[in-house]
């Protein structure tokens, strides 16, 4: 999602623990493309769009579902957070992408590729991807899931190849950006309680409609404020990547991040899904922190319920915002194990 948003997601990390020097390690990975044992771990560019695009592969045993991530911001890596999730690694494999314009793929190309930053390249980009995932891993299709701004390309790329993909996993799902800000604000109001600065900043603005993007980025900021805390870390938690040394975050992820947001955040406020598309060729996996008021639930549960699907889940994981793939893992997980896994080796052929 937006900026300020995504340093909010960065907070809620840090408070834990700062960047891991082995997640550092994650960017280089198995670059030989060994198999370590009966799973994988590679780290490679690959061609998509034109320009070269880096991925990364992790998981334990190469017969599991495979789950590619389309992560939020736009220009959010998720790559050094590659150590939160291992988990995952046992019951997928899992595909973290540096999308056009963030992260390594922003840090091999930089700014020349801006002129071919939009949705729709982007979403051909995620298909591509798709397409060498499913050849290199000998499989006929995958689970796609897109957080936040990811979950845009999602449903843009679901919609032009449905036959790539077995189930759809949206988590902060996008319906329709000002629409869903304008949702909040009655909310917005009530969390912010005795806190002056946020009433003061939020009464100011008034109710919705509003003039102008300023008055949205205001929701946006106090939505990161008054959302749930994190979950406290875990006991494998602090037995794991909380040991890890820290280290710098890389300069050419925070520049991927911002040159991604300044060629991309207007284009994200005229997205409109519910008219994009509601019907469906695969499972639909929704999974929404119940208190998430930056793209709201409410208007998220409106969307799903206008979808037709072979099968479709709306899952909310209470005391969770927007950031629910982050704050609360062990519940998402859960989800992961009891309700996409089994769809996916159900629909993966």
């Amino acid at each position: 999602m937006r900026r300020v948003v995504l340093k909010v997601i960065a907070l809620l990390m840090l408070a834990s623990v700062a960047w891991s020097a082995t997640a550092q390690d994650e960017l280089g990975g198995n670059t030989s493309g060994d198999p370590i044992a009966s799973g994988i771990h590679e780290a490679m560019y690959v061609r998509a769009g034109g320009i070269d695009q880096w991925i990364q592969i992790r998981g334990d045993n190469l017969a599991n579902p495979v789950l590619l991530w389309l992560n939020g911001g736009p220009g959010s890596s998720t790559m050094l957070d590659t150590p939160m999730f291992r988990s995952w690694e046992r019951y997928f494999t899992v595909v973290m992408w540096d999308q056009r314009g963030e992260g390594k793929t922003f840090e091999r190309h930089g700014d020349a590729i801006a002129d071919t930053m939009s949705v729709e390249r982007m979403a051909e980009d995620g298909i591509e991807v798709t397409r060498f995932l499913l050849e290199h891993l000998n499989k006929q299709k995958l689970v796609l899931l897109g957080h936040s701004w990811g979950s845009i390309l999602g449903i843009h790329m679901i919609n032009a190849a449905p036959q790539l993909y077995s189930v759809y996993v949206g988590t902060g799902q996008v319906t329709n950006l000002p629409r869903q800000l304008e949702a909040a604000y009655p909310s917005l109001m009530t969390l912010a309680g005795s806190r002056e600065d946020a009433l003061q900043e939020l009464s100011a603005i008034g109710p919705p409609p509003w003039p102008s993007r300023a008055q949205y980025d205001v929701i946006e900021r106090w939505e990161g404020e008054l959302e749930p805390p994190s979950v406290p870390p875990s006991e494998e938690d602090q037995q794991t990547w909380m040991q890890e040394e820290e280290t710098e975050y890389p300069q050419y992820m925070d520049d991927g991040e911002m040159f991604s947001y300044r060629l991309l955040g207007a284009a994200m406020d005229k997205e409109d899904m519910p008219a994009l598309a509601t019907a469906f060729a695969m499972p639909i996996v929704l999974i929404q922190g119940k208190a998430d008021l930056l793209t709201t639930t409410s208007v998220v549960r409106d969307y799903f319920d206008q979808m037709v699907a072979p099968a479709k889940h709306l899952i909310e994981i209470d005391n969770a915002g927007h950031n629910v793939i982050f704050s609360n893992r062990a519940p998402f997980l859960v989800q992961l194990l009891t309700v996409v896994r089994p769809l996916a080796l159900q629909h993966e052929h």
